[in-house]
């Protein structure tokens, strides 16, 4: 494991000196093309948008057979923007982008969930216009709290839903696959499977209806994913591409979308309300933040960031990009602001609790074995049974018993909030000093076989240095290996960084070497730190025992 972190260092180090000569320069964009499909749509004086019929309420049919819901709303603001008829085609998610590549509609917004294998086949307009993540409908019998519960379960899906394979190989779920959602739903009802994995949107819908009484969406919604407008792949950087991305644009920018969120009950989103306050931005001449360049593209910040290209960015970011365009590895640490500051809080952290735990260790050590050597009677064996429980207890143990129990009384009772920093650095502490107080007692034992009158004290610690250096040592570079614990109470150390990056990017591979090289690093540092100081100590002694 550890050549593979060294090679993965010396490449990423490669990368780097590489990119030294990679020009930072963006290129020119394209000017947008001619529409075709626009031109066909004024010519004809309509537009044809594909749009769902089965997914309440984004689209469902009323009870006039008329096509009726949010997306459907957008279809006819879009229409009445471009000063054409709407005719609403009712799509499906297994043909949706079969009516679009022939030609049957000429926009899509019908859920499509934006992913990079989906702009393989169709152009995504920029910016999203809505947000939804995978949820599971149980049957009123199951009853889990988590998603490794369901694993091997039979689960109904449709066809075609970019979730099913991810939510599939992740949780190992058996995915029963439907042509429609009222397939889906009617073998759900007939209990050919025990849930139905969907839109997390549209399963809130089926909630509020009377015939799912006692059926439950009880697990956290996951792989959420920006919906997106879409048009033929032909229509990339076209003038129609760019016109509806400025009507999503402008829906943001007004509320448009929070409104037809609220009209058809749909629970507010924190996407539309992000997007919202994004787009509304104005600088100090109050110009709006998210405006077309020259090149007529969005600003970066105003971008889904999984779809920036290296051609599109300057600076770091794209050389973060080139590097993971080229090599498949997503250094998002290094390049994307929000992620490089959770990454280096994290290493201040674990700097600062390996720096603490180490200084109080040889501190609470030195003083121990002290006091244990003073002539007071009592001081001796109550210190002995302090170090015991210390050493008896692991330190995992001692910060929950410490910050979950007694911090607990302490804010119920007297308000008092204790510093999970603080006691991570004292349970760690509390127990590599009993060993370091052992080790320098079995020293001053040893040392007595030649001069019984030997007291250890403050002032001949130095005497026993060569005795217990190696001793020592070992207990405070084990005690920097221990600071991987602090996660456990919330302290945002190396190991919660690196979780909290992995888990937003998917980067599993590239952060957990970067964790073990950086980790092996400071590791090797401290051990530098503490042989310089065992030097010193050395030399030290030396010293004292030429003046003798």
């Amino acid at each position: 494991m550890f050549c593979e972190t060294l090679g993965f260092g010396v490449r990423v180090a490669w990368l780097f000196v590489g990119l030294l000569c990679f020009g930072l320069s963006g290129v020119s964009a394209q000017e947008p093309e001619d529409s075709k499909t626009l031109e066909l749509i004024r010519k004809r004086g309509a537009i044809h948008i594909g749009v769902k019929t089965d997914f309440p309420p984004f689209g469902q049919l009323n009870s006039l057979g008329q096509a009726e819901g949010f997306e459907v709303d957008l279809a006819a603001d879009i229409a009445r923007r471009l000063n054409v008829k709407l005719v609403a085609t009712s799509i499906t998610t297994e043909n949706r982008f079969q009516k679009l590549e022939q030609g049957d509609v000429d926009v899509l917004i019908a859920t499509v969930g934006d992913t990079l294998e989906r702009r393989q086949i169709a152009t995504a307009i920029e910016p999203n216009y809505y947000g939804g993540g995978v949820s599971v409908f149980l049957r009123p019998e199951i009853h889990v709290t988590e998603w490794q519960a369901m694993r091997g379960q039979k689960i109904c899906a449709t066809q075609g839903a970019y979730f099913n394979r991810p939510m599939s190989q992740r949780y190992l779920l058996d995915l029963v696959m439907y042509r429609s959602i009222r397939d889906a739903l009617l073998a759900l009802k007939d209990g050919r499977c025990v849930g139905f994995l969907y839109s997390s949107a549209a399963v809130q819908a089926y909630l509020k209806k009377p015939e799912w009484a006692g059926y439950t969406t009880p697990l956290p919604i996951a792989m959420f994913a920006p919906w997106a407008i879409n048009v033929s792949r032909k229509e990339h950087n076209s003038e129609l591409d760019h016109l509806i991305g400025d009507i999503v644009a402008d829906w943001h920018r007004t509320g448009f979308l929070i409104e037809m969120e609220k009209k058809w009950g749909i629970q507010p989103t924190k996407f539309l309300k992000d997007a919202n306050t994004l787009w509304s931005q104005q600088d100090d001449k109050k110009n709006l933040l998210c405006q077309r360049d020259a090149a007529l593209n969005w600003p970066t910040a105003c971008r889904n960031p999984t779809f920036v290209r290296s051609a599109e960015v300057g600076g770091l970011l794209r050389m973060g990009l080139w590097i993971q365009e080229n090599t498949g590895m997503n250094l998002t640490f290094v390049y994307d602001p929000y992620d490089r500051s959770v990454f280096l809080r994290g290493l201040g952290y674990s700097f600062a609790l390996m720096a603490g735990s180490i200084a109080l260790s040889l501190m609470l050590g030195a003083l121990a074995a002290v006091m244990v050597e003073t002539r007071i009677r009592w001081l001796g064996p109550l210190v002995r049974a302090l170090a015991v429980y210390g050493r008896m207890t692991p330190p995992l143990l001692q910060m929950y018993l410490l910050f979950f129990g007694i911090g607990a009384l302490l804010w119920t009772g007297f308000g008092i909030s204790v510093s999970p920093l603080a006691v991570a650095i004292w349970c760690m502490s509390y127990y590599t000093a009993a060993s370091i107080m052992t080790t320098l007692l079995d020293s001053a034992e040893h040392i007595r076989v030649k001069n019984p009158d030997f007291r250890l004290q403050w002032s001949n610690l130095t005497q026993v240095v060569e005795l217990t250096a190696g001793a020592v040592k070992s207990a405070l570079v084990n005690v920097v290996k221990q600071s991987v614990m602090a996660s456990a109470i919330g302290i945002p150390e190396l190991i919660t960084a690196t979780t909290s990056i992995m888990s937003d990017q998917g980067n599993v591979n590239v952060m957990m070497n970067v964790f073990l090289f950086v980790f092996v690093l400071l590791i090797t540092l401290w051990m530098r730190v503490l042989d310089w100081i065992e030097k010193r100590l050395h030399a030290h002694a030396r010293r004292q025992h030429a003046n003798l």
